[in-house]
């Protein structure tokens, strides 16, 4: 299963998120870390979802211990890559792959995760989500809420 731990973060990625997790603390805004590290098997799982049949997603879910998908949940992507910078165990470690170069977030709203891309926790009339992608960035991290398909929750280096 996927890792939340920092420590298991590139050490350019972790220096990173230290900086960010001071500046999210400083702003006020409330999060917990939901990835790091994760392995192949279980981005494959991932990917798997909203693409390929309930039956095949849970057979895949169930190599790496995830728990199984209803029908509705397997009807949205999750994932828009098999190259994920999450992944730890690439054969090439010579590029440090044996670290995670990403970390994924959730903006906490009375002690539980919200996915609310409007969620303001900190009340300060701006989009908390927006507001930790300006701080990634400002850090010099990658922010996912940049990409094509934004991925508000996403930061990379």
């Amino acid at each position: 299963m996927s890792s939340r731990n920092p420590k298991d973060l590139r050490q350019d990625c972790f220096e990173k998120w230290e900086r960010f997790d001071a500046a999210m603390k400083k702003a006020g805004i409330p999060y917990i870390l939901t990835c790091t590290a994760r392995l192949v098997k279980e981005q494959i799982a991932y990917f798997a979802q909203g693409r390929q049949p309930l039956s095949e997603v849970n057979r895949l879910r169930k190599i790496v211990g995830l728990p199984p998908l209803t029908a509705d949940q397997n009807k949205k992507k999750i994932t828009w890559t098999l190259n994920s910078k999450h992944l730890v165990d690439l054969e090439d470690e010579s590029i440090g792959n044996d670290k995670a170069r990403a970390f994924d977030i959730a903006i906490c709203k009375n002690g539980t995760p919200t996915w609310d891309v409007k969620a303001d926790v900190n009340k300060n009339n701006k989009k908390d989500y927006m507001e930790a992608g300006v701080i990634g960035e400002s850090v010099g991290l990658k922010w996912g809420g940049r990409f094509k398909s934004p991925d508000w929750v996403h930061f990379e280096v």
